[in-house]
């Protein structure tokens, strides 16, 4: 970008802290990529409790934070829309909520293109999820602001997919999330006690947390001693007051179970436990494309995956094991397989596979290709589809 002027991006979303899970590190990062490539930034989201606290993780770049009024599911800011500066392009990240309408108001009195990453929140388990609310969200704002952009932003072919099947015709750049390859080692295993599986993401119904623990209540009641060597290891903030219920599930379980939870983990804790788990599960019934994966597949961990993770480069190599959402079946694959001697293997072939395709440097050069089409600079890239 030296020979032109740098490209001045806006970012909106509803939440740039640990708060909005996974989605935040996937601003956070590619805002940070597109700084080191010259681009001048500015990111817009909502002030919330844990904000000020997590804005050393943005280094140089420093949101502009608006305080919200009235129930936070709705997160509106009244003061979103004139905020918002005369910048070459937005790039909105994530739907449903209040910053649509601000930047759906922006496009049109500037004219200018707008990007929206939806992070699975079009796929259709998503839109089934107190589907009568974002029928009408759709209604008063998001359909229009969704059938405005200039471009919409798919993680992964399923998703591509669930955004025409949900009637938008908009051109599609498909960019996967990317992931920081751990720089700090991992300790030695011990290898004392019970080995862990591990969940890490947020604690809510889509992330298929009560049949894993209904899985692992069948595996407990039809083979004690293969669950007195493994413990499940839940991690993860509580998203919409499911934490109890799957707690007193747990507590039900027979004896020779061990569920742990332990609440959200960052930093040094969050590498802690990826160091020292054994292997990771995620019977998503939803997700867009989920860091967690990416993680622990950088840890080296075998993971447990279903096909809504929308990984199916996972399968392809062989670096992923396939379950369902299905307890019987989620019990059948995890007993057979948590102890196969090939999970080594399948680990170092998923590190690869990070490595080749998931690092932050390849993402934010994509993201910048795409806004660059999109500003008339350069020709469609081959991975952004366009209807016919």
């Amino acid at each position: 970008m030296s020979d032109s002027k740098p490209l001045d991006i806006g970012f909106v979303c509803t939440s740039m802290s640990r708060k909005a899970g996974g989605v935040s590190v996937v601003l956070r990062r590619a805002v940070q990529g597109l700084a080191a490539l010259g681009c001048k930034v500015k990111v817009y989201a909502l002030r919330d409790e844990y904000s000020e606290a997590d804005l050393a993780e943005w280094g140089d770049i420093a949101p502009v934070l608006l305080d919200p009024v009235g129930s936070p599911s709705l997160g509106y800011a009244p003061g979103l829309a004139k905020r918002l500066g005369d910048h070459d392009l937005l790039h909105q990240h994530g739907i449903w909520q209040g910053p649509s309408i601000a930047v759906n108001n922006w496009r049109r009195r500037t004219g200018k293109p707008v990007v929206i990453s939806p992070h699975g929140m079009l796929d259709p388990w998503a839109l089934a999820n107190s589907g009568w609310k974002k029928r009408l969200a759709g209604a008063f704002y998001e359909n229009a602001n969704l059938r405005g952009a200039a471009c919409l932003h798919a993680l992964a072919e399923a998703e591509a997919r669930a955004i025409r099947a949900a009637g938008f015709s908009n051109p599609v750049a498909q960019i996967p999330n990317g992931i920081d390859l751990p720089q700090a080692p991992c300790p030695p295993a011990t290898g004392k006690g019970r080995k862990t599986l591990l969940f890490l993401g947020r604690l809510h119904p889509k992330k298929g947390l009560s049949e894993l623990l209904t899985a692992w209540g069948m595996i407990a009641t039809d083979d004690p001693d293969f669950v007195a060597r493994w413990r499940v290891v839940i991690a993860g903030w509580d998203d919409g007051g499911h934490a109890d219920a799957l707690k007193a599930q747990a507590e039900a379980l027979p004896d020779a179970a061990e569920v742990e939870f332990t609440g959200a983990l960052h930093g040094g804790q969050k590498h802690e436990a990826l160091c020292t788990a054994d292997a990771f599960v995620l019977p998503s019934h939803s997700e867009g494309l989920p860091i967690a994966v990416l993680e622990a597949w950088a840890y080296d961990t075998p993971a447990f995956i279903t096909d809504a993770c929308n990984l199916p480069e996972g399968f392809a190599h062989d670096a992923a094991i396939r379950v369902t959402t299905d307890p019987a079946e989620l019990a059948n694959v995890l007993r057979t397989r948590l102890e196969d001697p090939e999970l080594a293997e399948i680990a170092r072939r998923a590190r690869a596979l990070v490595e080749r395709k998931f690092t932050w440097d390849s993402v934010a050069q994509q993201y910048l290709t795409t806004y660059q089409w999109l500003l008339g600079h350069r020709d469609r890239p081959d991975f952004v589809s366009e209807t016919d």
